[in-house]
């Protein structure tokens, strides 16, 4: 016993007494050194905020909705301008390059032919809008039957001039081209010769899927406008 050990033994140890009461208690605890009965403070989640909760689903919508109104203001309403293709008319241009020597004495290489292909559109655009919309560049794509595209870009001005300086027999063809960056005031339409070439024969234009002509505007969406088939 405790009390029987320190009656005996301590003064001969030099052990003083002091007159308070000494309590041990045993605590006893798990493997994992938890209270019995309590919870490990880790194993415990934080209680559902539910303001919070409800603020962030708050912003949620607000920004969802801010977006969907940007999208119909700024997408869905951009300008949107109006055209069609008046004619069509293409001027098939062949080159012959005489074939030299093919590396054996006294034999003549094959005459090469190159085929090319001048596509003349007429061009008519119109501004439905409340503001300019200002033409910026335009193309053509042209589909062969095998699913094939072939491209090319408007000729520029001193192109086109040199075209009908070219081939002066082009001559009643010869319009006003259709100027990059003229702009188009809100109601007002305008018009114009755009060249194109291709590397094509007559054959192969004949053959044809389509034509499209994209124009493209600096305050509008691009413009795709399909040629006559004929």
């Amino acid at each position: 016993m405790v009390s029987s050990y320190l009656d005996k033994g301590t003064h001969g140890l030099g052990i003083t007494t002091h007159p308070f009461l000494i309590e041990c208690r045993h605590t006893v605890t798990d493997q994992l050194d938890n209270p019995p009965g309590g919870f490990h403070l880790a194993q415990v989640d934080e209680p559902t905020n539910y303001g919070r909760l409800a603020v962030r689903v708050l912003l949620a919508i607000i920004v969802s909705s801010l977006v969907v109104v940007a999208w119909v203001r700024f997408g869905r309403k951009t300008p949107v301008a109006t055209g069609d293709i008046a004619r069509v008319a293409i001027y098939p241009v062949q080159a012959k390059i005489a074939g030299g020597n093919a590396g054996t004495p006294g034999m003549q290489g094959q005459d090469e032919i190159i085929n090319q292909l001048l596509v003349f559109a007429h061009v008519r655009l119109h501004n439905p809008n409340s503001t300019p919309i200002t033409l910026e560049d335009d193309w053509a794509v042209i589909t062969l039957p095998n699913g094939e595209t072939r491209r090319s870009l408007g000729a520029s001005g001193a192109d086109f001039d040199k075209v009908f300086q070219a081939y002066p027999q082009l001559a009643p063809l010869r319009m006003d081209p259709l100027r990059r960056h003229v702009q188009i005031q809100p109601g007002q339409s305008v018009d114009g010769l755009v060249v194109f070439s291709y590397p094509l024969s007559r054959e192969q234009w004949d053959t044809r899927k389509s034509m499209q002509v994209t124009i493209s505007f600096n305050g509008a969406k691009d413009v795709t406008l399909n040629a006559p088939a004929s």
